[in-house]
């Protein structure tokens, strides 16, 4: 398998997609993303977050335990951070590191 279907924002690009609109949103369809590029994008997403949350293990008397980040996935398989509240009910990728 050299793909996977994800549900995700119509962007206009032509691919091999099929329209969601009707039934989760008019923006939304289902498209194949290649599993090789998706791979590659989340390992460099949770190095950087590693490398990012390394060395913040204490605040005050509390210890960070895991973080916990959401990802937005592309039909070309990039992956972006969801950074507001503004994008509730969208769907997203959960990612959890623990020590």
């Amino acid at each position: 398998m050299d793909t996977i279907e994800i549900i995700v924002a119509d962007t206009g690009e032509a691919d091999d997609r099929k329209a969601l609109g009707r039934f989760v949103g008019a923006d939304a369809i289902l498209a194949r993303v290649p599993i090789d590029a998706l791979k590659a994008n989340l390992r460099r997403l949770a190095t950087t977050i590693t490398e990012t949350v390394n060395g913040i293990e204490t605040v005050g008397r509390f210890r960070l335990k895991e973080v916990t980040v959401q990802v937005e996935v592309s039909a070309a398989g990039g992956v972006a951070l969801i950074g507001t509240a503004n994008v509730q009910g969208k769907g997203a990728l959960s990612l959890k590191f623990s020590e």
